[in-house]
Parts: C-alpha cells; structure tokens; sequence
C-alpha cells in the first residue's frame, strides 16, 4: 500500500492498495480477450444453427458487459482509516440518534431485538448525546415487553460495560463466550460484578422467553409501566393507532445503578391503516427520523437493523472522523460500515457472508465517491437524507442543534404521535424529495443513489475490529429469497428516474456508474447464465458444437477467459482470507441465485410492469430450527421446503448430469477423439455437474429433513422430460 494523504491535523487517512499494475496488466490481457471472442463469434457464425448461435453471443456479451462493469470496484481499492484518538473531547463530540427498525416478532424474535439494543446503548460515546429509537412494525406487546426489560437491566449493563471495558457489548454474546480476561488485582472484583450482571441478564432473558412462550405478558408485569395499556385492547400488525412510549428519559432523568445518566430510548409504533401506504422499511425509518428530529434532533443519524449487535463499541468515534475531518468533512453525507455476520460456517456455505462485497469490492468504491447505501450500520448527516443538497462553496459543518435541557416527555410522546399518523406524509415530500426514497424493494440503495447524485460523498469505514455482527439465513431458501428481494430492488433502481447510466451521467464519477450499474442489474445476470446453462447442454447431446475443437488455435481463446477469470476470483478471495471450499460454495450459490433469485426477480419486475402484482418486503427468518442448525454447522445444505426457488436449479443440474453422461457413452462407443469438436461444452457440464453434486445428494441420497422435498424433484424431472423431448426440433 502507499499513502495518498497526510495525517497532519486529519482526523483520517487514505491508503490505496498496492499491487495495481499487475491487475491493470491483467485488466489490459483480459480485456483483449474479450473483444478476441467477441470478433471470433463474429466471424464464425453457425449458418446452420443461427437461433444457437444468436443466443450463446448475447450471452457472452453481456457476460463481458457485466465484466467490465464490475472493474469499476477493481481499478483504484482505497482505505480509510479513522483516527478516534484524535477526536475533541466526549463534550465537543455531536450527538448521534441511533434508529432501529424490527417488523415481525415472529421472524425476529424479541429477545434478538433486545441484545442488539443493549450492545448499541453501551457505546463508548457520551450517554447526553445519544438518543435510541426503535420502530416496531409488527405493534407487538411481546417486542415492547422485551426493550422495556432491556431497559431495566441496561441499568446494571451499562455501567459494568464501562468498568470493564467489555467487547462486545451484547450480553448474549459476551455472556455466551465466557469470562474476560482481566488482571490480578481487579479479578475479584470483576468476578462479584460478573456474576451479579449475569443473573440480572438471566432473569430478563427468562421474563422475555416466558411472554414468548405464552404469546402474553403477565399481569403483573404490565402493570409495571403504563404502555403495556395500548394493548389492553387487541393491536393488530396492519392496522392500529400510534405507539410512543419513552422507556428511558435522558439529559440524567434516569440514571443507572452508579447515579450516572443514560441515553434516551423511546418505542415507536407508527399507526397502520389498510388503505393507507406505509413502505415498509422506509416508512418506518421516516417516521423514526421524524419523531428523533422532534424528541433530540442530533446532527448525526445512525441506523441499524434489529439483528445487527453492536460489535465495536468505539465505532460511533470511528464514524465521527470522518464528518469533523477539516478538510473533507463537509463533503460527507454518510459513513457506511461492512455488514459482517455471526456464525457464518468455516467455508461459508451460503456465501452470506457477503465476502467479496464487503471485504473486496465496497473498498473500491472508496475511490469514486464512496459506497452505496447498505440500510444498516449507516451513520447518515441528518441534512443530507432530509434533501439538502451538497453545495462545494458552502463549507458546512456538523451543526450541534440538538434539544437539550427539561423535557416535557409525555407532551412530546403526544406531539410525536402526530408526526406517526398513517396520513401524516399525504401530500408532503417524504419519500421522493426527502428522507428515505420510495418505490423500490431497496430503499437504502436508492437512497444512497439519490444522495451521490445530490453531490453528496460517502465513506466506507472498515475497523479492524468489526463494527456490527449480523444474523445471516442458514438455509438455502431463505437466502434465494433475501437475493430475489435485493435483486428485485436493484433492478427497479435501475429501471428508475435515477438510473445510473443516464440520470449519473454528470453527476457521478465514471467509476461510480460503473459499480452502480454492476449491482442494479444483478438481476438480468439469469439471462445469460440460464442461456449458457439451457444451450449449451441441449446442443451437445444433439451432436451440435458451440465452441472451437481442441486442435483449434481459437480453443486456447476460451480455455484462456475460462481459467483466468476463476483464478482471479480464486485469488482476489484467498486475499481476503477465505479458502478455497469458501470459492467453491459462492461459486455453486451464485449460480443457484442466477437461476433462480434473478429469474424469479425479472419476473417479479414484468409482473409490476404490466400492473399484474407488486413487490413486496419479504423478511427472512431470525428463528434458527435446532436439527437444520447441526446441518448448517456441518455443512450440509438445507432444502426441506418445497419451494419453487428451488425448480430452475435443481432441473439444470439434472439436464447437465444427464446430457454429460449420455454424451461420454457416445463417445465411447466412437472414439474419445469424438469429443475434440465437442469439449468446450463437456467442460462446462462436468463443471456444472461437479458443483451441483449436494443438489444430486439432496435430491436421491439423503434421508433427513433437510433433503429435497420430492415435489421439486418430480417438477424437475418433467421439465428435463419436456426440454429434451422438444429439443431436437429447436435445434
């Protein structure tokens, strides 16, 4: 790495990675090789199969499309490293209001909503200037019951936080990995506390499971605080009046066990009325924007997803750098954080993880104006996402006009109530000019887009200590449905008035279209993959070549592209400390998501598009089966729902496992010299084949409840059935 910027009187830095002549000069080979095959398709066209030969070169277009859009995250990686020893003093910090959002008690279960209350509360940060609000989607008395028992343990957390230094700072976790290490002469002392915080968390953690258990709370704990009387009546989800309830009063109201204050924590229930839209996600966050702005108006804005727990309790001080720095400060709208995830298996089966995103290609965008907007771990300016544009002749600074002094609570719950109204955003600019954008399954990227178009920059932090750790899905079906969701979003950005590759002309960096244009059109990846994995095969087992023979010199053309790129992405994941079973998996799930999530994705968007059905926001489950999680630990794919995400992959690994095996007897029969015309596609199936082998597994060999339901399997076999019958007439 080399340095680009001084430290001198900065409260960051910038380096850039090393190594950028080597990729360039693979970047230049590449490159060459693309356009080589582009001209080789061009000049060798199947007269007698053109329909074939159309389809394969509009896929290695857009495969090469695709390719150079994504060298935008390659060409110039840059890291930011945060000063925080180099901050003011905690007085001179700006206040932060932290928003976090929880929809459905069920999928995320109260208790999770609470540890990640707990670990975000416990920032090492000035409690004044901290405010938390939690919007509850779902209107549940079970997740207002578990932040209320949050609330009163945080009183004996808080303080043993800051004795001891703890990380990380969310019980659950800290409690479940045993002691810190301390010296000596504090030993015994950290024992009496230790033991004494962990039966409060233990008290509070079987109140929470009771009231979940019975789906009640008891009696005699709703009559603890008044809030429990907004459900003395029934609260349905979609349709109820709005909650406010402040749980912790700061400016040192309340205090904790020592005497010393704490931050302010307030429930929200914005009201639901069927009829009445409420834009998930954005909505929400809206409304928790407004009800802070009325409640403590902070400059800074952070927002975390309910199952994300703090894992870095100075990241608030490594986020601040960035908005107080003199020289680039200004610029900033927001600092994102990688989203990094607990209990990711050792290879990362899933590839939720999201490695290569947020270890590899976020670091890129640094280089053009920052990262798009992740929706969690987010620290926004409170100007910049309430609509002002970025204007380079006004220096603005991080303007402290919090509400300080005596509050009158119960006068603001009344007034913040008003700003939670299902009618209240009718005819005002929320959602198109103003705070989190509408219209789109990805409310944050859209956002993000929106804000970079505005002129506003963006950073991404990365300590090397993790800022958050999230609950990633742990079974194969909620992960293709988290993809169909983000694919299905990203594309509607890119369908939008923002477009990248029109509205950012001017307005963006060419690197920045570049990676915005790679994302948003994740979803039209099916279209190539799905064409390579349909032709291919069919061609072959009808004795049809697609590719150049082995004693071609046009072969080593292909063999080149096909090596080279999968060594690179070997590479650039080894790199980020990953391993080669960890490639092997995100290449088997990437596939599994071009195949299904983007499929179903694209038709997701036509199906809106003709006015037939909306997009709607799927949450993936929290709750955790005990049999699948042995599964997961051990690596072994979980399928056991009979779902139709599961159709496109599963019948084309049956159509590669069948076109191999009945092309190598055929060619057995002649001659292996019979394949010389044909390996390129032989290949490609044993690949295809190779990597799809726990589908095989899961599909005929195994017995236990994670195996494939038989529904898919027998839809699967009667599409081959039909695509080899009908093949020999399309060809």
């Amino acid at each position: 790495m080399t340095d680009s910027t001084t430290t001198t009187g900065r409260l960051f830095m910038t380096k850039q990675a090393g190594g950028r002549f080597l990729y360039k000069l693979y970047f230049i080979i590449f490159l060459t090789g693309i356009f080589s095959l582009l001209y080789y398709r061009f000049t060798h066209i199947l007269h007698e199969h053109l329909l074939l030969w159309l389809l394969i070169s509009l896929a290695e277009f857009w495969f090469s499309v695709t390719w150079i859009f994504q060298q935008g995250f390659r060409w110039a990686p840059t890291f930011r490293i945060a000063y925080p020893n180099e901050l003011p003093s905690a007085s001179d910090l700006p206040p932060i209001d932290v928003l976090v959002c929880t929809a459905d008690p069920d999928r995320e279960p109260p208790a999770l909503v609470a540890n990640t209350l707990l670990s975000l509360m416990a920032y090492d940060y000035d409690v004044n200037k901290l405010a938390y609000y939690l919007s509850d989607d779902g209107g549940s008395e079970l997740t207002f019951h578990a932040v209320y028992q949050a609330s009163a343990f945080f009183k004996y957390w808080l303080p043993f936080c800051r004795k001891f230094n703890v990380e990380p700072r969310a019980p659950q976790v800290y409690f479940s990995s045993g002691e810190d290490v301390v010296d000596d002469r504090r030993r015994q002392s950290f024992r009496q506390e230790y033991d004494t915080v962990k039966a409060k968390y233990e008290e509070m953690q079987e109140q929470i499971a009771r009231a979940t258990r019975l789906r009640k709370v008891p009696d005699e704990v709703r009559r603890e605080h008044k809030g429990f009387r907004e459900w003395d009546s029934k609260v349905d989800p979609r349709h109820h009046q709005p909650i406010i309830e402040v749980l912790i009063r700061g400016n040192g109201e309340d205090k904790d066990i020592e005497g010393n204050p704490m931050p302010t924590l307030v429930y929200v229930s914005r009201e639901k009325h069927q009829g009445h839209p409420h834009h998930y996600k954005a909505g929400a966050l809206n409304a928790l924007n407004r009800v802070s702005a009325l409640m403590s108006n902070a400059p800074l804005v952070l927002n975390v997803d309910c199952d994300m727990h703090s894992n870095n309790s100075q990241a608030l001080r490594h986020a601040v750098c960035f908005f107080l720095d003199p020289k680039e400060g200004h610029r900033v709208g927001y600092v994102q954080f990688p989203q990094s995830f607990g209990g990711i298996t050792e290879n990362d089966l899933y590839g939720n993880g999201v490695k290569r995103i947020y270890e590899i290609e976020f670091f890129g965008t640094n280089a053009h104006n920052g990262p798009m907007y992740a929706g969690t771990g987010s620290v926004h300016r409170r100007e910049s996402i309430n609509g002002r544009k970025y204007d380079p002749k006004v220096q603005l600074k991080v303007e402290d006009k919090s509400v300080r002094g005596n509050k009158n609570w119960e006068d603001l719950a009344v007034k913040a109530k008003a700003l939670t109204s299902s009618t209240y955003e009718n005819g005002k600019p929320w959602g198109k000019e103003m705070g989190l954008m509408y219209g789109c399954a990805v409310e944050d990227v859209y956002t993000g887009l929106v804000l970079h178009s505005r002129g506003w920059q963006s950073v991404f932090c990365a300590p090397e200590r993790k800022a958050y750790l999230g609950v990633a899905p742990v079974n194969t079906n909620d992960t293709l449905i988290q993809h169909k969701r983000w694919s299905t979003g990203l594309l509607e950005v890119f369908l939008s008035e923002y477009c990248p590759l029109t509205n950012g002309v001017g307005k963006l960096k060419l690197g920045q279209i570049m990676c915005y244009s790679f994302y948003t059109l994740w979803a039209l990846w099916c279209l190539p993959m799905i064409t390579y994995a349909l032709v291919l095969p069919l061609a072959m087992v009808n004795g049809i070549p697609l590719f150049p023979k082995v004693s071609d010199p046009w072969f080593k053309l292909f063999a080149f592209l096909g090596i080279a790129s999968h060594a690179f992405s070997l590479l650039e994941l080894m790199w980020a400390k990953g391993t080669i079973k960890m490639w092997w998996n995100e290449t088997r799930m990437w596939m599994m998501k071009g195949t299904s999530s983007y499929l179903f994705a694209v038709m997701v968007i036509i199906f809106k598009t003709l006015g037939i059905s909306e997009p709607g926001f799927e949450i993936t489950s929290k709750v955790i089966d005990e049999e699948a999680l042995k599964r997961y630990k051990r690596e072994i794919m979980e399928f056991a729902v009979a779902s139709p995400m599961f159709i496109p992959p599963t019948t084309l690994a049956l159509l590669h496992l069948f076109c191999l095996l009945k092309t190598l007897t055929m060619a057995l029969k002649v001659g292996l010299e019979g394949l010389d015309h044909m390996a390129v596609q032989v290949i490609v199936s044993g690949y295809i084949t190779a990597i799809s082998l726990p589908l095989y597994e899961a599909m005929f060999l195994r017995k236990d409840k994670g195996r494939m339901p038989i529904y898919v399997t027998i839809y699967a076999i009667g599409i081959l059935s039909v695509l080899l019958y009908l093949s020999p007439s399309l060809m």
